[in-house]
């Protein structure tokens, strides 16, 4: 429990150190997510609770929480590489390969997952049982997601091998060491919908701004912690692909 609790508080630490450390890359979920409510204020969402119910389906709301989901996972290779070099600034901000190419990999499987869950299965059993996949299929092939930003390839299956020992940690920690933000974020979209003056609205979902962009790197944290729980990665790279 101890190292729990002390991996809890190092993954909102470490998120705000790399957020000083590399502000415009840590500003880019911010951007994204205010530029959603932009969105959704234009389109009436937080009129009234009505009004929220009526557009959460919006054609150009959810084009827009799409391109939001990638561009929450975008920092993660600025975030990974600054992490595995204790807080490198050039290593961190170096494009090359084939790291860049291992991680569009990345994002294009994140991006797979945004697509099936915002417009092919949305709900009934094939929407709640997507999300239960991704829930579990996720944390189980970190150490391929977290790799490739350093341009170490470990498949997918080779790092469900390792985290398989290790699920129900890999599974449990990213949701509660997101829970408090996550508290946050819905409070103020949702409080955001009663309140009738608007530029309150527009504070509170300024504010969700900043904590969402927060979310995003104590997510990605949360991932590296996870996935180099069982072994570094650098180290481990080469026992895994045997």
């Amino acid at each position: 429990m101890s190292t729990f609790l002390i991996e809890f508080r190092a993954v909102h630490t470490r998120s705000l150190a790399f957020a000083a450390a590399l502000p415009v890359i840590a500003a880019v979920p911010l951007v994204a997510e205010f530029i959603q409510h932009v969105v959704e204020m234009r389109i009436g969402m937080y009129a009234s609770p009505d009004a929220a119910e009526a557009t959460a389906d919006n054609a150009q709301r959810l084009y827009f929480g799409f391109a939001k989901v990638i561009a929450l996972s975008l920092p993660a290779y600025f975030f990974f590489r600054w992490l595995h070099s204790g807080g490198g600034r050039d290593f961190a901000t170096r494009i090359e390969s084939p790291a860049a190419g291992l991680f569009a990999l990345v994002l294009a499987l994140q991006a797979l997952f945004a697509w099936l869950s915002l417009f092919v299965w949305t709900d009934g059993p094939m929407g709640i049982g997507l999300f239960v996949f991704g829930l579990i299929f996720m944390p189980l092939v970190v150490r391929f997601v977290v790799a490739a930003p350093l341009g170490i390839f470990i498949s997918p299956l080779q790092s469900i091998r390792t985290m398989a020992p290790h699920a129900l940690f890999a599974i449990l920690f990213p949701i509660i060491a997101m829970l408090p933000l996550m508290i946050v974020h819905y409070a103020l979209g949702i409080g955001a919908i009663f309140v009738e003056n608007e530029a309150l609205k527009w504070a509170m979902l300024g504010l969700d701004s900043f904590v969402t962009a927060w979310l995003a790197l104590v997510m990605i944290a949360a991932q590296h912690v996870i996935a180099t729980s069982p072994a570094p990665i650098a180290a481990s790279a080469a026992t895994e692909a045997a």
